[in-house]
């Protein structure tokens, strides 16, 4: 690389406001002189994360997590330190030179490049191959424009067994690393790959923040693949894409939903498409999958309430029963929204205009409401029985659903109990002690099936770090140019620290290298992201004190004892020993010595 490892580090990092990088992730708010939001690492109920522009660092004060934008880059999207610099280098438009053998060669951020490419090609084909001809006509037959199909990245993959293959081949591109993105499989003999996506219109799937990481493939009406393939696939599961995470439309839609107020899941590609290009923008859709916590905890990021679409023939599903029991577990406010029978979004937004669509999304019934009043409307649940077998039901979808943790979940059970004993004509109380009962035989059923809870007995612990040991990666990371001089006097087999030692050893190695040893560079030595978040804490720890120089003194005395301890124990109990005044004296000198060599000055 042309600039040391550190410089490197701190140009990628002065170009990459956090606020900005974590703002793509995450909705925040001005608060005072920092941002706040819901953290993105767990199941937030408040804003508890802020991101402090000033120091450019982040910290949850809930769970804990912490550091710089390199930090939150690493943990958030599961990648190596030089995988995280790669990622923001590219995002501010910084050239790193790659060395052979890399990680990088090998990291997400080639893998996105790679899926970015495909997207292109199949981009190229939709719009000029004389193969996209029936595509472009079922488009058009659904009503997209080509404004639309731009935005979305809308591609085809022809029908070829290896259209894309020979592409990549042509292009240099791995396909060995083509398979681990998804878009090629291996031939069951072995002996080279094959296109996993054929004759299909193709879906870019984007995350939050718009990098696509895999896609979704519709077979084509008229394809001859059409009777013997799924109407639709997706990506495999790869190190970028995870299906039971990810939203189509999100990155298009989630500053929409901040205006709006919430963003609106619905069930296909075509849907979104056609939503957006009708300026219905709050509008994401689910992969194949029905909406799970997950989905709701990343949607929770942007917005405080959901509305989940429904067509009037499919309301009555499980997927509302499932949509209940996620309002009860998470601290969203979700309600259901109805179209027309036999409408999807797409055919009503194209037959009707946007009005009908906007009108369903806020006429939208809370999910609570919606269920009660979807069970006190059917047949079957007319009389006392039936009115009585109506609450069973949904008590025993809350009881199923996980608590909300704290006040937050109390305040919850409190709530949706008093409308259910008011809209059933029934005394709290009694609502209250029928949903225990159910609480408890799901307990005792659920302990009888799982296996009785491990014990950290057996689990080897952690090591604490000695306070002398621990002192000295606080004084040497606060103070780099330090590190020159406990390299002359303290050898790396006096840290006794497993981990303690392997960050010496780094900054040691940085100094011989001629770097300058500092945290900003042990980045590339170190892989452990546990341990360099501690050393991050140790170096803020460290700059609070007041003299490092003298306190590296006090630190180096301390060594100098502790390493000549075993040898003057053993002399001053030679000493208690000794009958001869001669060899008494002799020890004497020793132990005289001894001192002098701990504290020569």
């Amino acid at each position: 690389m042309t600039d040391d490892r550190g410089s490197l580090t701190k140009r990628v990092k002065e170009a990459n406001d956090i606020v900005d990088v974590v703002g793509t992730y995450v909705a925040l708010h001005p608060a005072g002189k920092k941002f706040k939001g819901l953290c993105p690492f767990h199941d937030d109920h408040r804003p508890s994360f802020d991101v402090d522009p000033q120091f450019q660092n982040y910290r949850c004060w809930s769970c804990g997590k912490n550091g710089d934008v390199f930090n939150f880059i690493q943990d958030h999207e599961r990648v190596s330190f030089p995988e995280a610099l790669e990622l923001l280098a590219r995002r501010a438009g910084i050239t790193l030179e790659k060395t052979a053998g890399s990680p990088q060669d090998r990291g997400r951020a080639v893998m996105l490049d790679l899926v970015k490419w495909a997207e292109r090609e199949y981009q190229l084909c939709l719009r000029e191959s004389p193969q996209a001809k029936t595509a472009r006509q079922y488009l058009q037959e659904r009503g997209l424009n080509g404004e639309t199909l731009a935005q979305f990245g809308v591609g085809l993959a022809p029908e070829s067994w290896d259209w894309l293959t020979m592409r990549a081949a042509h292009a240099g591109h791995s396909a060995e690393l083509l398979e681990k993105v998804g878009l090629l499989a291996r031939r069951q003999e072995g002996n080279g790959y094959y296109d996993r996506f054929r004759d299909r219109v193709m879906f870019p799937i984007r995350d939050a923040r718009g990098q696509t990481v895999g896609f979704g493939g519709r077979i084509l009406p008229s394809s001859p693949l059409s009777a013997k393939f799924a109407k639709y696939i997706n990506s495999s599961e790869t190190p970028l894409f995870k299906k039971s995470e990810q939203l189509y439309g999100l990155d298009q839609a989630r500053q929409a939903g901040v205006t709006a107020g919430y963003l609106a899941v619905v069930e296909g590609y075509t849907d979104v498409l056609m939503a957006h290009q009708m300026g219905v923008a709050q509008v994401v859709a689910t992969l194949g999958t029905a909406l799970n916590a997950r989905h709701v905890q990343h949607l929770r990021r942007f917005v405080p309430k959901v509305v989940l679409v429904f067509d009037a023939d499919a309301g009555g599903s499980t997927g509302v029963d499932r949509a209940l029991e996620i309002f009860v577990g998470q601290n969203v406010d979700l309600a259901i929204a109805t179209l027309p029978e036999g409408k999807d979004p797409c055919d009503l937004l194209v037959e009707q205009g946007p009005e009908p669509f906007q009108r369903a999304l806020a006429d939208a019934k809370d999910a609570l409401d919606f269920k009660l009043k979807q069970l006190l409307s059917a047949d079957a649940h007319h009389g006392i029985e039936g009115r009585r077998q109506a609450v069973e039901k949904v008590l025993s979808l809350i009881a199923l659903a996980p608590e909300l943790p704290g006040a937050a979940g109390e305040q919850k059970q409190q709530l949706i109990v008093n409308r259910i004993a008011q809209q059933m004509g029934l005394q709290e109380k009694t609502v209250w002690a029928r949903l225990q009962e159910l609480k408890a035989t799901l307990k005792r059923s659920d302990s009888t099936r799982r296996d009785p809870p491990r014990t950290p007995d057996n689990e080897p612990k952690q090591k604490p770090a000695p306070p002398l040991e621990r002192q000295l990666l606080e004084v040497l990371l606060a103070r780099p140019e330090l590190v020159e001089v406990a390299a002359t006097e303290i050898s790396l087999e006096e840290i006794t620290h497993e981990g303690l030692r392997l960050l010496v050893e780094g900054l040691y190695a940085l100094r011989e290298a001629g770097e300058k040893p500092e945290l900003d560079s042990l980045r590339f030595l170190v892989e452990n992201s546990l341990l360099l978040e501690k050393a991050r804490e140790l170096e803020e720890r460290g700059r609070q004190h007041s003299s490092s120089a003298s306190w590296l003194q006090d630190l180096l005395r301390e060594f100098r004892r502790r390493r000549v301890e075993p040898e003057r124990q053993e002399v001053h109990n030679q000493l208690h020993a000794a009958v001869d005044h001669t060899e008494a004296v002799e020890l004497l000198r020793r132990l005289q010595a001894q001192t002098v060599s701990v504290d020569p000055g």
